[in-house]
């Protein structure tokens, strides 16, 4: 009896980080403005890098300071392997919980560092000390620039910003809605671990609180316009950035689970309504705490982008009914969510804005970034792969045959030597005379899926064949192969 009594006690005293209970807040949530944080990011925009504001980039562009020295920097920042990422196993892969990065620490590291000796002093081991050091030689380069055009014109409105945003959070009790939709993900998501909201300003005039933000970890990258108080709107966005975060930390068994309720399915679509069950449940969500703000969702487009819109809309009673009932994503709700997604989208196979959602970028130019450019401008992904060089890559080769992503297989130099390579490893290219001194635009389908294979001799030719896929719209099997010059 007394063995009982003592495990009845354990039982009962929860310890303070356990799963909340139903008349939980929410998770805890801060407000944040950091120079050192503000810096970061600025020198992430000017790189092109994911999750930036491109109207900020335009602004550095038209500047004084983009010279030819600076763009020499930029392009030794994006050449430093300053995110080295890492798989987690047994999740599934198409999932963005399936791979891990220093990034989050980093962040959090930038938001809370003083200066740079001591932003450096709070990195050490999560990076090579080379890598670290070069990275304080880029942020101080770029200092100049990033306090004219960013820090000095926006801070005092960042900081008033900062104080009326946490006000309205805590008045309107935001966090507990979203607190709710925890366990509809069915995440691990403590109350006592805090989402940490960074303000860093849009460079451009603009009247919406904020159009671009994300989630590292639990670090929220807020890109805002510092005199707007549109709070009701913007928030939308943040929240559905924070679901994903939700997504990231939901217990591996269900994500097991997850994947194999879709893509066991007999419909054709499965892959596709996968691919976009990410973004689709987060739409509908954020548009869930908005109704909880408002009385009902938004009106018109939620998400711009069609297939997400369409299919968030479908889903939205859906994820509605289950996180008013407490109930938690199950096989259930996937077969209904795939029943809505084949009678939307009977063209998926063969839509380049549906392919896209899964990308893998595989090429051997010598400025990644520059050359994944005009394609990630055109076309939105959901998951995004990259691989560098072409030649003898096993590991990119196995994704491509694996047949969860699109390839797009960029091919700048060594043209003959890799189409050989290519033409070996790929059955689908065996149909088509590939020519190493033309340039041209292959999109066509095999045995392992789709496949889009760009050879080019100029930066131009990139983004020609971008703007051709865009113009198409779809894949054309009757003219699969296209010559750019």
């Amino acid at each position: 009896m007394k063995c009982l009594l003592v495990l009845l006690l354990l039982l009962t005293v929860a310890p303070a980080w356990a799963q909340p209970p139903p008349s939980s807040y929410g998770p805890a949530v801060t407000v944040e403005v950091s120079r050192v944080h503000c810096l970061v990011r600025f020198v992430e925009t000017l790189a092109g890098s994911s999750g930036t504001h491109a109207g900020s980039r335009r602004v550095f562009e038209q500047s004084r300071f983009n010279t030819p020295t600076a763009q020499r920097w930029i392009r030794h920042y994006q050449a430093l392997d300053h995110e080295p990422s890492f798989d987690r196993e047994g999740y599934p892969a198409g999932r963005i919980g399936a791979k891990g990065t220093i990034g989050p620490s980093y962040l959090a590291a930038s938001a809370d560092a003083r200066d740079l000796p001591d932003l450096l002093r709070r990195t050490v081991g999560l990076l090579p000390n080379e890598v670290l050091v070069s990275l304080d030689s880029v942020y101080r380069y770029f200092e100049p620039a990033f306090d004219t055009l960013a820090w000095q014109p926006h801070a005092a409105e960042l900081g008033r910003l900062q104080t009326a945003y946490a006000g309205y959070l805590k008045e309107r009790q935001v966090m507990r809605p979203f607190g709710l939709l925890r366990a509809f993900y069915g995440s691990v998501w403590p109350d006592a671990l805090p989402y940490r909201i960074l303000l860093n300003p849009q460079l451009v005039p603009g009247k919406d609180f904020t159009n671009k933000a994300s989630v590292s970890g639990n670090v929220v990258l807020l890109n805002c316009y510092p005199a707007s108080r549109d709070f009701v709107g913007g928030s939308t966005i943040m929240l559905h950035e924070m679901c994903h975060s939700l997504s990231t930390q939901q217990r591996l068994a269900l994500q097991q689970q997850l994947e194999g309720w879709y893509l066991h399915n007999a419909s054709p679509n499965r892959r596709y309504a996968y691919n976009l069950m990410e973004e689709g449940l987060a739409t509908a969500a954020g548009e869930w705490i908005y109704a909880q703000q408002t009385g009902q969702p938004e009106t018109g487009e939620w998400y711009h982008d069609d297939y997400i819109d369409r299919y968030a809309h479908a889903l939205y009673p859906l994820v509605a009914g289950y996180t008013e009932r407490g109930q938690t994503i199950d096989s259930a709700f996937v077969k209904q969510a795939l029943g809505q997604f084949d009678a939307l989208f009977p063209q998926a196979a063969t839509d380049y804005v549906n392919l896209f959602r899964n990308v893998l970028y595989w090429t051997d130019a010598e400025n990644f970034s520059a050359a994944v450019r005009p394609f990630r401008d055109r076309f939105n992904s959901t998951f995004t792969g990259t691989s560098t060089p072409i030649l003898h890559s096993a590991g990119a080769l196995a994704m491509v045959k694996e047949g969860s992503y699109l390839p797009v297989i960029l091919i700048t130099r060594e043209h003959a030597a890799t189409l050989k390579y290519l033409r070996q490893q790929l059955p689908a290219l065996h149909p088509y005379r590939l020519r190493p001194e033309q340039s041209f635009l292959l999109s066509t389908t095999g045995p392992d899926g789709p496949i889009v294979l760009v050879n080019t001799h100029n930066p131009a030719e990139l983004v020609a064949a971008a703007e051709l896929l865009k113009q198409h719209g779809h894949m054309n099997a009757k003219e699969p192969l296209v010559r750019l010059n």
